[in-house]
């Protein structure tokens, strides 16, 4: 059988936190990321999460290089089994940088998920699921939330 490379491109602020909370740099609520690992483990591919965040500059796949919000991240993560693998590179252009990971990595299957509907105007790719930042990331994203199959760019 063949391995699939599923991906998550992942925005946090407004996903695994809510609006009420923006005033705490860096913070998380638990039920959004305890939401958001059901959906990494809903259909059992082991997707690789890439962050696209601003707070994928505190990202290192040297552990120890990691700034302690990213730490406290993957922490969490940790809990149910998911990790961040890697980051966008930063060219101040969420499409510009998800174009770039697409073309450069191995993808059969991705979804981007953000809370700012702005990031993606005129985005010719789809897959992107826009989170209320009212709620972060809940039960009913859970559920909605498609895979889009990869095509080369």
């Amino acid at each position: 059988m063949a391995y699939l490379d599923y991906i998550v491109f992942l925005d946090i602020d407004g996903v695994l936190n809510t609006r009420n909370s923006w005033g705490i740099p860096f913070s998380l609520d638990d039920k959004c990321i305890k939401n958001f690992c059901a959906f990494l483990n809903r259909d059992k591919v082991a997707p690789k999460i890439i962050l696209t965040s601003s707070w994928k500059t505190g990202w290192s796949s040297i552990k120890d290089n990691q700034t302690p919000q990213i730490i406290e991240l993957q922490d969490k993560f940790s809990e149910y089994g998911c990790s961040v693998f890697s980051r966008t590179k930063d060219f101040g252009n969420r499409q510009k940088e998800i174009l770039e990971y697409l073309k450069n990595h191995p993808v059969d299957y991705y979804v981007i998920i953000d809370d700012d509907e702005t990031e993606y105007k005129g985005f010719e790719l789809s897959g992107i699921y826009i989170i209320d930042a009212e709620t972060g990331f809940s039960g009913k994203d859970i559920k909605r939330i498609k895979w889009k199959k990869a095509t080369v760019l």
